[in-house]
């Protein structure tokens, strides 16, 4: 695997995501404070910090593809960042909701073996406003079918089969012997 020298591994593919994502999640988080009683006085506090919040959120948003795994980070206050195993991806959707679909931005939903939860819909990664969300899946999907090939190489030998190698080449060796 090629290795930067910070011994991080090589980015394949940078994400980059879409300047919608910021007006989506004003209106995202700006609607329950116009629908309910409690929040109408303080969306004139969420048109303040919002906009200044929204976009040090983008700015912090990252994810990466690099040979064996997507990288993602984000967070304003609290930093998270989270490296996925591409041979632990089992499912990469695209879900488009009203809302997303207004803002013309889609989510990226990354499942994988044994951590999704079914029941309460969440996955382990949703990556909303990806420029090219389909082509990132793709690229994401042929990554992990060419780690799954590479690494997967001749099928083992077992113990049998290779005690029966030895066997007839000691055979093959005793014959040559015999005919000379």
């Amino acid at each position: 695997m090629d290795e930067t020298t910070a011994g991080e591994p090589s980015v394949l593919m940078r994400g980059e995501f879409s300047p919608k994502l910021r007006l989506y999640m004003l209106a995202y988080w700006g609607l329950p404070f116009v629908a309910s009683v409690i929040g109408l006085p303080l969306l004139p506090l969420w048109l303040i910090f919002g906009p200044l919040w929204t976009r040090r959120y983008l700015a912090s948003l990252r994810c990466d593809l690099t040979e064996r795994s997507v990288v993602i980070a984000r967070g304003v206050l609290f930093r998270r960042e989270m490296t996925i195993p591409l041979d632990k991806i089992q499912d990469i959707s695209i879900r488009e909701g009203p809302l997303l679909a207004a803002f013309g931005i889609l989510q990226l939903r990354i499942e994988t073996a044994g951590q999704s939860n079914a029941a309460t819909g969440k996955s382990d990664a949703d990556l909303i406003g990806l420029v090219n969300a389909r082509a990132v899946r793709d690229r994401i999907l042929r990554q992990r079918d060419a780690l799954d090939a590479r690494d997967a190489g001749p099928p083992p030998i077992d113990a049998q089969t290779a005690l029966l190698t030895e066997i007839r080449d000691v055979l093959l060796r005793l014959e040559s012997r015999l005919d000379a």
